[in-house]
């Protein structure tokens, strides 16, 4: 498996992908930083500051992953028509594993930077919170990039980056009474509803309702995420090394 990861990291070394994933975070941050300094967030409670920063950040996330997902695709495509990726090892579910664990570790490097210049610059919450907050963020990275790889691969890079604008509008609408209820069932949406449920949860004197509906999405996600990656690795030892955009 250790051999596997450093070819993915090789494949992307050079290429754009290192950069986005150190440029984007320190970018948001800082602006971010900036506007509730500058605009109507500064008369904001810090929570409810910190609140907007992670609900932003979780929306726009499936976007970024939807664009990174179709690079790293389109230089599998380039690289001998997928070839590459599927002769790496003899084993299809490492190789897609591999693949997996080198786009999450480097959310894990992104994620990090943003949470740590914000926490950093602002002073706000405390490490318990920041990691909870990261931890939260994390879980709903897992989900979508196994999503935009196979819609990125047995569709097109196109369909990819077009689901993820529409997973971000859905993310957004979910903030409002529309997605109380149905939340828990779209993975795009945990990215902002998860920490703006946890800092809310932190604000109330009785978080007995908050408590419930984290043990509800648990419970729902750990079965989505689970048929996620077992239905992925499933197609994946199937695929034909085609897709229907050839």
């Amino acid at each position: 498996m250790i051999k596997i990861i450093k070819s993915e990291i090789y494949k992307i070394k050079g290429t754009w992908l290192p950069w986005i994933h150190i440029v984007l975070p320190i970018a948001y941050s800082l602006l971010f930083y900036l506007a509730s300094k500058t605009t109507g967030l500064k008369n904001f409670e810090e929570s409810d500051i910190v609140q907007t920063y992670f609900v932003l950040l979780g929306a726009v996330i499936p976007i970024i992953l939807s664009f990174i997902t179709s690079k790293v695709v389109d230089m599998e495509m380039s690289a001998g028509k997928f070839q590459v990726l599927l002769s790496t090892t003899k084993s299809r579910s490492k190789a897609y594993i591999g693949k997996l664990l080198v786009l999450e570790l480097g959310f894990v490097i992104s994620l990090a930077l943003a949470i740590i210049i914000f926490a950093i610059l602002t002073g706000y919450q405390n490490i318990l919170d920041w990691l909870i907050e990261f931890f939260l963020i994390l879980i709903n990275s897992l989900s979508l990039y196994m999503i935009h790889l196979w819609v990125s691969i047995e569709l097109s890079s196109g369909a990819s980056i077009g689901l993820g604008f529409l997973e971000t509008m859905i993310a957004l609408l979910s903030m409002t009474v529309i997605g109380d209820s149905i939340w828990y069932f779209i993975p795009c949406t945990w990215g902002s509803r998860l920490p703006a449920l946890y800092i809310t949860m932190s604000k109330v004197s009785y978080p007995s309702y908050f408590y419930k509906e984290l043990r509800l999405w648990g419970l729902i996600a750990s079965f989505i995420i689970l048929i996620l990656f077992i239905s992925s690795i499933i197609w994946f030892n199937k695929w034909d090394g085609k897709s229907v955009s050839e």
